[in-house]
């Protein structure tokens, strides 16, 4: 199955809530295993708010019961503007699970989560699993940046990143990538 990064606008559940509380409500329903994937979309009425902040998702194809499976599933991101870009995938024992997606790994594996993102001049990354931010990494100047940090199925049942700007604010934040000690 070919699955595609797809942009744009759709819209599934409206949630107005304030923008810090909603990562900490997104990692508090994982720990629950109640996950609901967060999405990003724009309810906004004043010039130049449009489509800020938006869902990125990766489909099987840009028709909408591919893109609703996609977004049930977690498989995408948010960012606060069209010029950011981010992979964000798990690695162990050749096992590769992105974003929305379950990484099965012995308890002990170590496990490299890897972050790549563009379109982000300075600020932070921070990786978060069920005990709160667990990695934090600067960005320095333009371009392409890339964090890693190593952990473990037993270690962090998931992880997710959030990506703040020089001024602190939101840039992106992911679904997370699952962490499971079951092998298939």
């Amino acid at each position: 199955m070919t699955r595609a990064w797809y942009r744009g606008d759709c819209h599934v559940h409206s949630h107005h809530s304030d923008g810090e509380l909603s990562p900490a409500r997104l990692a508090a329903g994982i720990h629950a295993g109640r996950w609901r994937p967060a999405m990003g979309n724009s309810d906004a009425h004043l010039a130049g708010q449009l489509g800020i902040p938006h869902t990125v998702v990766r489909a099987t194809g840009p028709d909408p019961g591919a893109l609703l499976a996609a977004l049930r599933a977690g498989h995408s991101w948010i960012a606060a503007s069209a010029g950011i870009d981010l992979s964000f995938a798990a690695h162990a024992a050749g096992r590769t699970a992105g974003v929305g997606e379950r990484l099965a790994a012995p308890g002990d594996l170590p496990c490299t989560v890897r972050l790549t993102v563009r379109g982000v001049d300075g600020g932070t990354v921070t990786l978060h699993d069920e005990r709160g931010p667990a990695h934090r990494a600067t960005l320095r100047g333009a371009g392409a940046h890339t964090v890693e940090w190593g952990t473990s199925a037993g270690a962090s049942g998931f992880v997710r990143a959030e990506v703040r700007d020089a001024d602190g604010r939101m840039a992106a934040l992911t679904n997370p990538v699952l962490l499971t000690g079951r092998v298939p």
